[in-house]
């Protein structure tokens, strides 16, 4: 099968993805920033709690509808539900800047959230229009536009609000999701025929209806998603805050994005090193350097009472945490059979949105009881443990039990 196409496609969907990514970045580390300047929300228990309701519905909106999008480029093809998603969000964003409640705000974001879920789509393009041979290039250059364009963002987006105000940054997120869908525009997919699947005997009720048959060691690996999703994403909605606390109001959004600029560096160079170890170096070995970095730097971030402080404890963290998925990965590679590795991983994918969505409840509450810096203390304590679990749980999980899956 020729794919004459796959390198113009792959060249555009890079494109389209890193303007996406900073798109989004340039509204996602402010929205605390946001709440309290524009909204009027000054209480930080008040304002945690809508921070966490706007990275609750978000995540929510994404675990419901992507597979719902999913399904329909398996049937209308994927170019159309990038272009769905691209130009339907480029204007929703800029109305987020016109809300007067939080309420209001919230519901837009549960809204773009619903109608965007690009990078999986693109994944899913870029996979069925790429040679086999060079899927794995082609996917892991796209994953270098998801970072870079996160980069980008909070560079950019910290710059504008602090210069041009808020309103101006959500115009500008709608104009980066509607250059992100004319890069679509040049994209070719190939054509899906939707083929109902053949009607099969009514059989009784069980389990295993719902669930794949995996291992139970694939089991235990999938699990450890959502604890991976829930202790990684904790006091990630409030870095703003913290930034504020040490900064003051007048600057908080320009260092914001400087730091979380800093913190995808350091987060690209984690997931390409840290993954390159994982390729020689079994995951327990990995696992306690990469929990003891990051319990380190959580540390300084909580105690942090100036801006270098908490920059180099929070790239700290990134630049060993960054990484914690791709041994997970790795592992849950190794002893799942490759014809039952799209399934593995898919439930990762929506397991580590489980922890995500725990996360978001309970790091608001953590809030409320220990302010700010709590919250960081608590993510140390919760990575310290993990770590016991994270071995125990892959303990005794390699190729060789493989074979039970099949």
């Amino acid at each position: 099968m020729e794919y004459p196409y796959w390198k113009m496609n792959l060249a555009m969907l890079w494109i389209s993805q890193l303007i996406i990514l900073a798109g989004f970045q340039a509204m996602g580390p402010f929205v605390p920033l946001y709440m309290g300047k524009e909204l009027g929300i000054t209480s930080e228990d008040q304002l945690a709690v809508y921070v966490a309701a706007f990275h609750f519905c978000g995540t929510l909106a994404y675990c419901i509808f992507n597979p719902v999008w999913g399904r329909l480029s398996d049937k209308y093809g994927a170019k159309l539900m990038l272009l769905r998603g691209t130009f339907v969000t480029a204007f929703i964003f800029p109305l987020m800047g016109y809300v007067k409640s939080a309420e209001m705000f919230i519901f837009l974001r549960f809204l773009s959230a619903a109608c965007a879920g690009t990078t999986a789509i693109s994944n899913m393009m870029l996979v069925r229009t790429t040679p086999n041979e060079r899927q794995g290039f082609a996917l892991g250059l796209l994953a270098t536009a998801i970072w870079g364009g996160s980069m980008l963002g909070n560079v950019l987006c910290g710059m504008v609000i602090h210069y041009m105000g808020y309103r101006t940054s959500f115009w500008i997120c709608g104009l980066m999701y509607f250059l992100a869908g004319f890069a679509v525009l040049f994209t070719r997919d190939s054509s899906v025929k939707y083929v109902p699947p053949a009607p099969t005997e009514k059989k009784k009720w069980s389990w295993a209806v719902i669930l794949p048959p995996l291992s139970k060691q694939i089991w235990i690996v999938l699990g450890l998603f959502i604890v991976i999703g829930f202790i990684r994403y904790f006091e990630i909605p409030y870095i703003a805050m913290k930034v504020r606390n040490i900064v003051g109001v007048e600057t908080a959004e320009y260092w914001t994005g400087i730091v979380s600029a800093f913190v995808c560096l350091g987060a690209v160079i984690s997931g390409a090193g840290v993954g390159y170890l994982a390729d020689r170096y079994s995951a327990k070995k990995l696992i306690i350097p990469i929990f003891v970095f990051s319990i380190a730097g959580l540390l300084m971030q909580g105690f942090a009472e100036n801006l270098w402080c908490f920059g180099i404890g929070r790239v700290m963290s990134y630049l060993a945490a960054g990484g914690l998925p791709s041994v997970i990965q790795k592992n849950l590679a190794s002893i799942t059979p490759k014809e039952k590795r799209g399934t593995a991983f898919g439930l990762a994918s929506t397991f580590n949105g489980i922890g995500i969505l725990i996360a978001t409840c309970l790091s608001s509450l953590t809030i409320v009881l220990t302010g700010c810096n709590g919250v960081f203390y608590t993510t140390a304590v919760l990575f310290l443990l993990a770590m016991p679990l994270c071995i125990f749980c892959m303990s005794g999980t390699s190729a060789d039990e493989v074979s039970e899956t099949k």
